[in-house]
């Protein structure tokens, strides 16, 4: 992944609107860009089924944000940092919309700073649902991996700007205190509801036990982030 050129576009973004706490109020940045907000009972029943033929959460036309009232706000928030995402990027690719979107919400720096050790954490922090938390996770897994064996040994320069907006001053975290732990289970909207079950089985739970146990990632732990001690 190119981390310089994504986070470039998301210190952009974060400058434009004067970000600088979690977590990030989506609606808020759209009433800043001047936008109208509309929800999807207000409109026809023609203009409803165009707008839901685009997505079942929400959608951005010509300076107007269309959203279903009833659709979980946090969905709600990814959908519009993903349209965001379209726009920054500059790119009709809705993969990397919803990669920017991701990492717009919770950069993967902070997710570091503050510490958090799992997907619930930064469901917390960052206000992600359960599902885009756990995403989250091992997207953050895979940015550590690339910074502790990469050359530099140290994240891009504009994440290290954007770090600088919630961090002034340098306070570096050893690893040993800042890496995630394995997760336990896949939280789902359903505990978001009230309900208490994981998905023992479900795929994304197989794709994070895939770490436990990861020796080179072990070794890892025991170096620094920001350092270049090699």
């Amino acid at each position: 992944m190119d981390y310089q050129s994504l986070y470039d576009s998301i210190l952009y973004a974060y400058t434009f609107f004067g970000i600088d706490s979690f977590p990030v109020d989506c609606f808020e940045l759209v009433r800043k860009c001047g936008f109208r907000t509309v929800k999807y009972t207000d409109l026809s029943d023609k203009k409803r089924i165009a707008c839901r033929t685009l997505s079942e959460d929400a959608c951005l036309l010509d300076g107007t944000l269309f959203y279903e009232a009833k659709a979980h706000s946090r969905r709600i928030q990814f959908t519009i940092a993903h349209e965001f995402g379209h726009v920054f990027l500059k790119t009709d690719n809705e993969d990397k919309a919803d990669e920017f979107a991701s990492h717009f919400l919770a950069p993967r720096i902070l997710i570091h700073k503050y510490k958090c050790h799992d997907a619930i954490q930064i469901h917390d922090t960052f206000g992600l649902s359960y599902q885009a938390s756990n995403r989250a996770l091992m997207s953050y897994k895979e940015w550590f991996r690339s910074i502790s064996y990469g050359a530099t040994r140290k994240p891009t320069e504009p994440e290290l700007q954007l770090e600088h907006i919630f961090f002034p001053e340098p306070n570096l975290i050893p690893l040993m205190e800042g890496i995630v732990q394995p997760a336990r289970g896949c939280y789902t909207e359903e505990d978001e509801a009230g309900y208490s079950e994981l998905n023992e089985r479900s795929d994304f739970m197989r794709l994070i036990s895939r770490w436990h146990g990861d020796r080179g990632f072990g070794l890892a732990e025991n170096k620094w982030l920001y350092g270049n001690d090699l």
